[in-house]
């Protein structure tokens, strides 16, 4: 619908002018912001499933509100108790933020309307964990050392032993 709307200048500038019309003559939910879906998504806000999404494809829809860009993104929304699923949805981008932060592969989390569940709300990003620092490399010393052990007590074979030994000499 979008491409039919932006492909056409005029159509475009008559949708914005009407749409703005009936904001001012039946309130915000009827004029712009209804038709990007303001008023819905205030009840899927509080009233819909949580869940996470990954961003699989981001297009620019040539849309501007206040010089930000309403950005088309297409999800795999992932809600506990149901099968992932795809689902479309624009999004003003966010002030201080740029296209190149909302890349395939970017995880958000989400409500969907449960009624409906291609009606769908970014909420905010999934955190991650920071990266563990790698482990220390293990000291060859000591593990030759508590190889030797093993092979005198008799819990390891003498030829799990050498396997072992050589190993460890190997990281070397």
């Amino acid at each position: 619908m979008f491409d039919a709307i932006t492909s056409d200048p005029a159509l475009l500038v008559l949708l914005i002018v009407v749409a703005g019309g009936m904001g001012l003559a039946f309130g915000p939910k009827a004029g712009v912001l209804g038709l990007l879906g303001a008023g819905p998504e205030r009840a899927v806000l509080e009233h819909g499933e949580p869940g996470e999404a990954t961003v699989l494809e981001v297009r620019d829809s040539a849309l501007r509100i206040n010089r930000r860009s309403i950005l088309q993104l297409l999800l795999e929304v992932r809600i506990p108790g149901r099968a992932p699923y795809q689902a479309r949805v624009s999004k003003k981008l966010p002030a201080h933020s740029s296209t190149a932060t909302w890349g395939p592969g970017l995880r958000v989390q989400v409500k969907a309307d449960p009624k409906q569940p291609q009606h769908v709300v970014i909420t905010g990003f999934v955190m991650t964990a920071p990266a563990s620092p790698p482990a220390p490399p293990a000291d060859p010393v000591r593990a030759m050392e508590d190889l030797k052990r093993m092979a005198e007590r008799g819990l390891i074979t003498e030829r799990e032993y050498e396997e072992k030994k050589a190993e460890i000499l190997g990281r070397l």
